[in-house]
């Protein structure tokens, strides 16, 4: 499966502007989302202009977001998802500035609608800034499996 996805990221996301960090999709495919960025001013995570490498933990997530909402494309709105381990972090950078512009790609390592793993990358440029290992949750769906009284795994893939 290929979705044929690409421009704004807004429809894809619950977030709203400054949390909205994804400026645009290039593709989704049936593994990963490639989305790109760039740290606008009014950004969450700019303190005086810079922002802590850290905060790409975050990008990657709304990455990951993304290709869960255009995998599903058709179950209604974007859903609330959480972050529920970084497993692994490397920055290779001391930080960014505002007006960098970033590629960033979320690869599905495996999981299912529920949970799943991704390794994220944060490239400025022909540079890799960041490697991001997340574990993500869709809240809604564990909410309604962790309820339902026949999973008994509570909707674990």
């Amino acid at each position: 499966m290929t979705a044929a996805v690409s421009g704004p990221a807004a429809g894809y996301l619950p977030h709203r502007p400054p949390m909205l960090l994804i400026d645009d999709i290039v593709e989704i495919t049936e593994q990963r989302a490639v989305c790109r960025a760039t740290i606008h001013p009014d950004c969450v995570f700019a303190i005086d202009g810079a922002v802590h490498p850290a905060a790409m933990i975050e990008f990657v997530a709304q990455a990951c977001a993304i290709y869960a909402s255009a995998v599903s494309a058709g179950d209604g709105p974007p859903r609330l998802g959480l972050i529920m381990a970084c497993r692994e972090a490397a920055f290779a950078v001391e930080g960014f500035a505002v007006g960098d512009e970033l590629t960033i790609v979320a690869s599905k390592a495996f999981g299912g609608n529920t949970m799943a793993s991704f390794t994220g990358t944060v490239s400025r440029g022909d540079a890799l800034c960041a490697t991001i290992q997340l574990s993500v949750v869709d809240a809604e769906l564990a909410a309604l499996s962790a309820a339902d009284p026949r999973d008994p795994d509570g909707g674990a893939p």
